[in-house]
């Protein structure tokens, strides 16, 4: 694909950047960062065929484009951003081509290691949060089919080393930001920081209910945006997807006001009792395939949001108390 970068640091780094369809309607950013002496890749794409021969590719047109030597089996450091599978799902396919060490932060560890048992844990929580949302059995069947359809794509790869805030890998500072995802991490690379899904330039970070999975949530996510919006001299901002962003604060302000207008409009709906099926129709309209869980996983994370901190209350006490799993009704209190 096009869209390639190169940016060159304050501490004299290149940064190459290439884009790989993930999947059918969604484009990602691939980084190579070059310190002089060793290469460390970042991210691998989706896995998918189309994937990984977007990253074979993304060589090749940095070779011809910017006249540099290296291929991917030259990379001596693999870092995973976090452990959403348009970003490690490639790691099976990049693994043919080189032996480097792989990272990720601890929190993702497992699902990069262990994916076949995390896969399992996840569906059923899931369903179990799809069941109190509100949505029928029938189309349980069907949302749950779709978010298990690439699943089988991945295998469970070994982790060779952790990323922790207290040590900078390759000379990269490491800031641990859950929220959009457990382990998510954005890397300082001198004044250039790599931003993963943390923080895009257009759109707002998909969020989900820590009900789900810990360690994500609203709550979390706005947190890490607060750490990131206290960084200084950061110059240019390069995300997962999307374009760079040359004004990270004011981009950090834009997603925080975005994520306060859908909270007040969220407590407008709850002024009679409502589902998170009934929320996520009135935010949304009418959406479709794989939208319609993106929709209630987003609005799941607002309404969880606002229920921790007692700005919404349950309705339906008395389901709660005599059925095992009732639809949950959430009221403004």
């Amino acid at each position: 694909m096009s869209e390639l970068i190169r940016e060159k640091t304050a501490g004299g780094r290149c940064i190459y950047g290439f884009q790989v369809e993930a999947f059918p309607t969604l484009v990602a950013n691939i980084y190579v960062i070059d310190d002089g002496s060793e290469l460390t890749l970042i991210d691998c794409g989706s896995g998918l065929e189309a994937s990984n021969q977007g990253i074979l590719a993304g060589f090749e047109a940095l070779r011809e484009q910017y006249d540099v030597s290296f291929n991917l089996s030259d990379i001596k450091r693999i870092i995973v951003t976090h452990a959403h599978i348009d970003h490690f799902g490639g790691l099976p396919f990049v693994r043919q081509h080189t032996a480097a060490p792989l990272g990720v932060h601890i929190l993702d560890r497992r699902v990069l290691s262990n994916y076949e048992e995390r896969v399992i844990v996840a569906s059923q929580r899931l369903d179990t949060f799809l069941e109190r949302a509100g949505v029928d059995q029938m189309h349980r069947q069907q949302l749950m089919g779709m978010y298990l359809f690439a699943k089988d794509v991945y295998h469970s790869t070994p982790v060779q080393f952790l990323l922790d805030e207290a040590e900078p890998v390759a000379e990269m500072a490491v800031y641990h930001v859950p929220g959009h995802c457990p382990g998510q991490v954005c890397l300082g690379v001198d004044d250039v920081l790599l931003t993963a899904d943390h923080i895009l330039a257009s759109t707002t970070p998909h969020q989900a209910p820590e009900s789900i999975t810990l360690n994500m949530g609203l709550g979390h996510y706005l947190h890490s945006l607060d750490k990131i919006a206290a960084l200084d001299d950061v110059r240019l901002a390069l995300g997962g997807h999307e374009e760079p962003i040359t004004n990270l604060r004011q981009r950090i302000c834009e997603i925080r006001q975005f994520h306060e207008q859908r909270l007040q409009r969220i407590l407008e709906i709850c002024s009679q009792p409502a589902s998170i099926v009934d929320i996520s129709r009135t935010l949304f309209g009418k959406v479709h395939s794989y939208h319609v869980l993106l929709a209630l996983e987003e609005t799941g994370a607002h309404v969880e949001y606002l229920y921790q901190r007692g700005e919404l209350l349950v309705a339906n006490l008395q389901e709660i108390e005599q059925e095992r799993n009732p639809v949950l009704k959430y009221v403004r209190s």
